[in-house]
């Protein structure tokens, strides 16, 4: 059975024009419209603070107490704006999976250990590894294969480096009804 969590992040897109620049001045990524990741620092978690109910419907592990599994609980505890975002996430995909009604399927982020930094999308480039033309619109990798593979090079070549020794694969979707803005 396919386990998907959820997770509320604010959005990152050219209106922040300032940010945009360095941001693509930096990763070389020319080519995306906005970037959709679980790194913390681009698209920082809205969840800031957790309430009691929440432990009843988290995950409880290190690094993703902000992360749910239940969609309709993160949905009443969440105030939808053109800014934020509702993602759909799943850990470890070897395919491309189905998502669920009221999403759409965004791409393949890599994460590092503590499920907080995107080696795609806030690393320094792994030249040789993959490129900036290898990312979508989104900053994210649309082939699982591909994601897997970088992955698995990206711990094999660098196994001593923390975020990259046991880097994962997630899948992410994005409800079409909290981000049909901007």
């Amino acid at each position: 059975m396919t386990r998907w969590f959820f997770t509320v992040r604010q959005r990152f897109t050219p209106s922040q024009i300032e940010d945009w620049q360095s941001y693509i001045k930096f990763s070389g990524f020319v080519h995306i419209t906005e970037v959709v990741t679980l790194d913390s620092i681009l698209c920082p978690d809205l969840i800031d603070h957790l309430i009691d109910e929440d432990w009843s419907h988290n995950i409880q592990a290190d690094y993703r107490t902000t992360w749910f599994t239940d969609l309709a609980y993160l949905r009443q505890r969440i105030s939808p704006t053109d800014q934020n975002q509702l993602l759909a996430i799943l850990e470890q995909p070897t395919h491309i999976h189905k998502v669920l009604p009221g999403f759409n399927f965004c791409g393949f982020d890599i994460l590092d250990d503590y499920d907080s930094n995107s080696l795609l999308t806030n690393f320094d480039p792994f030249s040789g590894i993959f490129s900036p033309s290898d990312v979508n619109q989104f900053g994210l990798l649309s082939d699982p294969e591909h994601a897997n593979a970088i992955a698995a090079q990206l711990r094999s070549s660098l196994p001593d480096d923390p975020h990259c020794c046991n880097c994962r694969v997630w899948q992410i979707a994005r409800n079409v009804e909290l981000n049909a803005g901007p």
